[in-house]
C-alpha cells in the first residue's frame, strides 16, 4: 500500500529538486569544450544530488523511526511453519493488547494435539552414529521439496500466479537490459 504513495513523494521530490536545477539539455559537459566555451558545471547541475540527499534523508527517518519507535512482531504463521508455537502465541498476544482485544486462547496443548492428530508426522530418528552422504542427501532432498511444498501456498489463485509471473518477467526484462546496456 506504502510504495505507490512513496514512488508519488518521490516524483513530487524529483520534479522539485532534479527539474528546477539543472542545466540546458543542449550545454555540452565542460569536461568536452575548451576553457571559455558554455558548459554543464556542476555548481549548474545540483537538482539531482539535490533529489538524492532529500531521498536519503528521508529514507534515514524512516529507517530510524520503523526501528526505534514502531514494533513489528514475526508473523505468527511463519513462526508456526518454523515449529515456534509458543512465540506465535506470544506475538498474537502482543498483537491483541495493541489493538485492545481480548487475548487468544490458544494453548501449547492445542498445538500438541493437532500436532498428534496429523497424519504427515515426521517419524522420530534416533542418533546412534554419523549419517552417511546418503542419508544427509535424501534429508536435504525432503527438507527441499517441505519448503517448496509450504511455498506452494502462495500460488493458491490465479491472480496471485499472475502477478508474480509478470514481476518475474518485468525483473528478468530489467536485468538483461541492464547487462546489455553495460556490456553492449
Amino acid at each position: 500500500m506504502w510504495q505507490p504513495i512513496g514512488v508519488v513523494a518521490a516524483s513530487g521530490i524529483a520534479y522539485g529538486t532534479a527539474a528546477k536545477w539543472r542545466c540546458d539539455v543542449e550545454l555540452p559537459s565542460c569536461k568536452a569544450v575548451g576553457p571559455g566555451e558554455a558548459c554543464c558545471t556542476v555548481a549548474s547541475n545540483m537538482g539531482w544530488r539535490y533529489e538524492v540527499i532529500v531521498l536519503g534523508c528521508m529514507t534515514l527517518v524512516i529507517f530510524f523511526l520503523r526501528f526505534f519507535v514502531f514494533t513489528f512482531y514475526e508473523s505468527p504463521k511463519f513462526l508456526l511453519s518454523r515449529g515456534k508455537e509458543a512465540e506465535a502465541i506470544e506475538v498474537l498476544h502482543k498483537i491483541a493488547k495493541f489493538n485492545k482485544a481480548p487475548p487468544p486462547t490458544l494453548t501449547l496443548e492445542m498445538f500438541a494435539a493437532l500436532d498428534e492428530m496429523d497424519p504427515n508426522k515426521p517419524e522420530v530418528v534416533s542418533a546412534t552414529g554419523p549419517m552417511s552422504r546418503k542419508d544427509t542427501a535424501r534429508k536435504v532432498g525432503k527438507g527441499f521439496v517441505k519448503e517448496f511444498a509450504r511455498l506452494k501456498g502462495i500460488f493458491t489463485n490465479r491472480l496471485q500466479l499472475f502477478i508474480f509471473v509478470l514481476l518475474a518477467i518485468a525483473y528478468m526484462v530489467g536485468v538483461v537490459s541492464i547487462y546489455y546496456k553495460q556490456n553492449c
